[in-house]
């Protein structure tokens, strides 16, 4: 028996352990990204203002409907909220052929990370995943996959954190953090 364990031990001791990747109530990473123009994303940081940043693929039909409902959280909420859209793994030329067919929310950003190295260093492990980070640049909620619920449950999440008030959301406070892992909802401190 004390064989068995040791060796589980070992095991566990042997595995790599992924300590860059962040969870919730952890700073945001940089957005070290590109334009579908080729150009460096000019608002790396993600600080003074409330931010959704969604990591998607064109072929991702879950995606597009992620999409559409952040589409209908900014337009109900305005210019308070910045909206990025992270393309990971497509070239500029798919990214804007999808664009036109597929017309973003006004003032919705839209970024390229085409060798998947921010998506990886935020964390993302599936398409659609969402990011809700706070003014102070903290991430505060992270949604991974698509389904029922996806779009109450953001603009709950961000309106709480802007302090306003509504039918889907409480009042001021940041609350406890929480991750929805494809449907499930986990707090995660607060």
């Amino acid at each position: 028996m004390p064989t068995a364990l040791l060796a589980l031990l070992t095991l566990a001791l042997a595995a790599p352990l992924d300590l860059s990747r962040p969870a919730v109530g952890d700073a945001a990473p940089p957005l070290e990204l590109e334009t579908v123009d080729g150009k460096p994303f000019q608002k790396p940081q993600v600080t003074g203002t409330v931010t959704i940043v969604d990591f998607w693929a064109t072929w991702c039909h879950p995606c597009h409907d992620a999409m559409r409902d952040l589409g209908t959280v900014r337009g109900a909420l305005g210019p308070k909220v910045r909206l990025v859209f992270i393309s990971v793994g497509e070239s500029p030329k798919v990214v804007r052929q999808f664009l036109r067919e597929n017309p973003l929310p006004e003032g919705a950003e839209v970024a390229l990370d085409r060798g998947g190295g921010t998506a990886r260093r935020w964390g993302e492990d599936g398409f659609p995943t969402t990011f809700i980070v706070d003014e102070g640049g903290i991430i505060r909620h992270i949604n991974r996959g698509w389904g029922a619920g996806y779009q109450a449950r953001v603009m709950k999440w961000v309106r709480a954190l802007m302090g306003t008030t509504g039918a889907n959301g409480p009042g001021p406070g940041k609350g406890p953090a929480r991750e929805v892992v494809r449907g499930v909802e986990v707090l995660r401190g607060g």
